[in-house]
């Protein structure tokens, strides 16, 4: 496993001469317009599905969503909009892409020790974006085109992982013709005004500014335990005189005493047993910790166990677990799966039905919840009931969402939306023409009402558009 931390923003070096990013100003909005800058992180976003796992889990986004929302309402610029996502990956990283785009590893998550911990790498990470060191990055690339950008983007992210390192290298010399190159090109300028605001941004919003620079100091001490990075990717190096600068700024703050949200440690919980490669292994040390007390919360290690014997198709000792985490911690929706889970693993799924049916009653527009039981419902032939509760669900940018909802549709008779929902699903994971094939087929299908050709017709339009430009930047 090697060290990444903190891939920021990306730079073009033309004939192996870099070009500097401008001083501080605004001028690039006269390059890329904020719509524009939208574009191209969904963009980067669909380059990066192909290559890594971004984690759709409902639950973890939401948590992470809400984190760094909450964050960017005390930034300097509290309009821009925001998107945060995990990529399943064991190295310590986070990076920031046009449009507010924000990627964190669940390395990096699982690492940090207290709420504050991580809402400093996201503070930090959005005030890249507010600051427009991003967008002025794009200012001194003019001439590439919003697909290529994105795709070096997602290439010099996909470096930063630890499988696709040299898939990485790949893409970017595929991206790039001739002798222009990627490279990455921090600034001691541009790091410390991010850790400025960014811990600002940090004290606004009531977390412990002083655990910033303790953060630091811990990825400092790893970072020794991790292999060499590449010259052209590495990052501003975390030194003692940016943890010493960060330890002074954090002492002028007065000391907060608010405490880490359970939801922090219950999706710290979520990823260790989803990134887990031996679930038998960690529900046997989660069972230790709980004999010795060696836990910082009770419920999230208990959560955590739960959801390792489910894995392991283990029904002993789930209903202990789910009985403690109602009793002591009150309902939650986590845990109303919990039990659907478990009946169904004991081969009960009317009562498994039931559970979902009264938690959707309480929680009918949970993400989480309706996409569950809608995959439920569709492996026992229940297909129309799945897609009423699949439509129900407010828009979703998340693949499998589409993928039910084809299959939902399939079920039902509706070819023509089932090719429309496969389209969505196939672009967003950046198979633009796997998608234009879907709309084709979707056209194809008669007896269709004037809505929906229109909806087919426009995503046609744009699937066609958008492949013309991909093929031009492949040539």
């Amino acid at each position: 496993m090697r060290y990444y931390f903190l891939i920021l923003l990306y730079t073009i070096s033309l004939a192996s001469t870099a070009i500097e990013l401008p001083d501080i100003g605004i001028s690039a909005n006269t390059v890329i317009s904020p719509a524009d800058e939208q574009k191209l992180g969904e963009a980067f976003i669909r380059q990066l599905r192909r290559q890594v796992k971004i984690i759709d889990n409902p639950q973890i986004n939401n948590y992470i969503n809400a984190l760094g929302n909450r964050l960017a309402s005390y930034s300097n610029n509290p309009e821009q909009h925001f998107h945060f996502f995990v990529i399943n990956e064991p190295s310590l990283n986070a990076f920031a892409v046009p449009g507010g785009f924000v990627g964190i590893h669940t390395g990096l998550i699982l690492k940090t020790r207290s709420e504050s911990e991580l809402a400093s790498v996201i503070a930090h990470e959005i005030a890249h974006v507010t600051q427009r060191h991003i967008a002025r990055m794009i200012e001194a690339s003019q001439g590439f085109s919003l697909p290529t950008i994105a795709a070096l983007i997602a290439a010099a992210v996909l470096v930063g992982t630890t499988d696709n390192g040299q898939a990485g290298q790949a893409a970017i010399a595929a991206v790039m013709a001739g002798n222009i190159q990627m490279q990455i090109n921090f600034t001691r300028t541009h790091e410390s005004e991010a850790d400025r605001v960014g811990m600002q941004i940090l004290a606004r919003a009531g977390f412990e500014p002083r655990d910033m620079p303790k953060f630091f100091e811990r990825l400092q001490a790893a970072s020794r335990y991790y292999g060499n990075v590449p010259e052209f990717l590495r990052s501003h190096p975390v030194t003692t005189d940016r943890i010493a600068e960060a330890r002074d700024r954090a002492e002028r703050y007065p000391r907060t005493a608010q405490g880490d949200t359970p939801l922090y440690y219950l999706t710290k919980a979520q990823l260790l047993v989803l990134t887990s490669n031996n679930k038998k292994e960690l529900s046997n040390r989660l069972k230790n910790m709980l004999i010795t007390g060696r836990y910082h919360d009770e419920r999230a290690i208990r959560y955590a166990l739960a959801l390792s014997l489910l894995d392991i198709r283990q029904s002993k000792g789930v209903q202990t677990q789910i009985d403690w985490l109602f009793k002591n911690d009150g309902d939650r929706i986590s845990y109303r799966l919990l039990k659907a889970k478990l009946a169904l693993l004991q081969n009960k799924p009317a009562k498994a039905m039931q559970i979902y049916d009264e938690a959707l009653e309480v929680y009918p527009d949970d993400q989480m919840l309706g996409l569950d039981y809608a995959e439920k419902l569709l492996q026992n032939n229940a297909a129309h009931k799945a897609k009423m509760i699949l439509l129900k669900i407010p828009s979703l940018s998340n693949p499998k969402y589409y993928r039910l909802l084809a299959k939902a549709y399939q079920k039902t008779g509706a070819i023509a939306e089932a090719h429309l929902a496969l389209a969505e699903s196939y672009y967003l994971i950046g198979q633009t023409s796997l998608a234009l094939e879907q709309v084709k087929l979707a056209a194809k299908q008669k007896n269709q009402n004037f809505y929906l050709t229109s909806r087919i017709a426009a995503r046609q339009k744009k699937f066609e558009a958008e492949l013309l430009e991909e093929q031009k930047n492949n040539n």
